[in-house]
């Protein structure tokens, strides 16, 4: 019992680790930027790099040696297939962490939010994912690969949406939208041929970024424009379409209440919540109506990485002490 656990979630821009011992007990925190291999040049190598050295540079500042390290999650950017899971291991193998487990981020989300680990994860912000640990402890995670899993949401996905509706408004006999009127003024368009050109040009140019954007269709939906609620009800299928079916094949007993943590900006921050009650509706009607429980995430991806890591290490932590642990590590809102 004299181990202790590490908690690291890495992002695609910011990443946060933890050190916690078994009274709950916060040792050692670090800070730093993207440890995804998909946005380094170096990739993998770079990876094994980067993330070597914040382990060692983090441990050395909380005067732990590596040694007294018992389990580790690593709950990472750029974990989708089989083969970077693999290689991802053998990485943190190497730089000396033989007793881990190795996930997408996005089960961070479940281990945060649901009791006991046990539930289901959709994240809805930089990116579209889900994720789920089952009563069995199996993991599966389905979409956040783009075009090639068909996923409606996340990222700029609401926003050029938005952009689409108002150009079908006005070149395609497309049905009427009060979000043509926001664009025009979002972008200071005052003529319908400066469109096209005006929006491009202040998107490309970051002088619309996608929480603006993709706002759009949530200030229209709310104002009761049917365009921008065919529009959230697209998403919300996909949504639930997932939510239902991770539920169907996995270890989630009828008498069982159902746990969905929703994280992300766009589920987290957006204050319209038509998105949300529209994924509960579609979710109801796919289950039959079992219990299911909606969870809004508020806890950093971090502290479920080292929940997780207590409960493989027989730590009888709380959650409520690892958010107090993690209260002074900057950068957690990302």
């Amino acid at each position: 019992m004299s181990k202790l656990i590490l908690g690291l979630d890495g992002g695609a821009t910011k990443s946060h680790l933890a050190i916690f011992d078994h009274n709950g007990k916060c040792v050692g925190t670090g800070l730093y930027g993207a440890l995804n291999h998909e946005v380094m040049k170096g990739s993998f190598a770079e990876l094994e790099e980067r993330l070597g050295g914040f382990i060692r540079s983090t441990l050395k500042e909380a005067d732990v040696p590596m040694d007294d390290l018992g389990h580790a999650v690593f709950g990472l950017a750029g974990v989708d297939t089989d083969s970077q899971h693999t290689r991802i291991s053998d990485i943190i193998h190497r730089i000396g962490l033989t007793e881990s487990t190795v996930c997408n981020d996005a089960f961070l989300g479940v281990a945060a939010g649901c009791p006991d680990c046990v539930g289901l994860c959709a994240i809805n912000g930089t990116g579209f994912k889900l994720a789920a640990i089952d009563h069995s402890g199996a993991e599966v995670q389905t979409c956040g690969v783009g075009g090639y899993t068909d996923d409606r949401g996340g990222g700029t996905w609401y926003g050029l949406r938005a952009i689409g509706e108002v150009y079908n408004e006005l070149y395609k006999l497309g049905r009427p939208t009060v979000m043509r009127e926001i664009l025009f003024e979002m972008a200071e368009v005052s003529h319908r041929e400066d469109y096209l050109e005006k929006v491009y040009e202040k998107f490309h140019g970051r002088k619309l970024n996608s929480v603006k954007l993709n706002s759009v269709v949530f200030d229209a939906a709310a104002l009761g424009d049917a365009v921008a609620m065919d529009i959230l009800d697209e998403s919300a299928a996909q949504y639930a379409g997932a939510i239902a079916r991770l539920v169907m094949d996995m270890d989630f007993p009828q008498d069982r209440t159902i746990y969905v943590t929703l994280a992300g900006s766009v589920f987290v921050r957006q204050k319209v919540r038509i998105l949300q009650e529209l994924i509960k509706k579609r979710v109801h009607e796919a289950l039959k109506g079992r219990a299911v429980e909606y969870i809004r995430l508020d806890a950093p991806p971090v502290a479920g990485a080292v929940m997780w890591a207590a409960q493989k290490a027989g730590f009888s932590i709380d959650m409520k002490s690892i958010k107090a642990g993690l209260a002074g590590l900057q950068g957690l809102s990302r």
